[in-house]
């Protein structure tokens, strides 16, 4: 059972920031990934990209203690969302984690746990941790709500 404990995790200020470009935070990922690959995302799924929808996989990552892929989604060359693969029996410590830093998890669903105020959730189908950028809180906010 893997433990994760507040002092590892680390938030979405480090080292990713919210709407740099893809060549911005590639430059600022690669020595801190084994291997960074780029790629389109088609169709466009994020309500905040009009033109284009990118990728960086990063393979390597550390976080919370263990090496990680992490997938950074670009909405018209602007960050705006991070995808932190983790593994199933690190779910209940990531949400027990999350709620000493954030409080109460403002929407919980079958298979995602959302701190909206703060951009970060925890999903178990795939097991992955999120972070949003401010301007994706607004559409989330919209789509969490009408799956009541």
């Amino acid at each position: 059972m893997s433990c994760v404990t507040n002092s590892q995790i680390i938030t979405k200020a480090l080292p990713f920031e919210f709407g740099k470009s893809m060549a911005e935070t590639k430059k600022r990922i690669l020595p801190l990934c084994d291997s960074v690959n780029e790629r389109l995302n088609e169709p466009i799924q994020l309500p905040t990209a009009i033109k284009s929808q990118s990728q960086l996989d990063c393979e390597g990552f550390i976080y919370a203690g263990k090496k990680r892929k992490v997938e950074l989604i670009f909405a018209d060359d602007a960050l705006d969302m991070i995808w932190i693969l983790t593994e199933a029996e690190e779910e209940i410590s990531f949400i027990r984690e999350f709620k000493k830093l954030y409080g109460e998890p403002t929407h919980v669903k079958e298979d995602i746990t959302f701190f909206l105020n703060d951009g970060v959730a925890v999903r178990n189908k795939p097991h992955e941790i999120l972070f949003i950028s401010e301007r994706l809180k607004a559409p989330y906010k919209e789509w969490l709500n009408s799956r009541e």
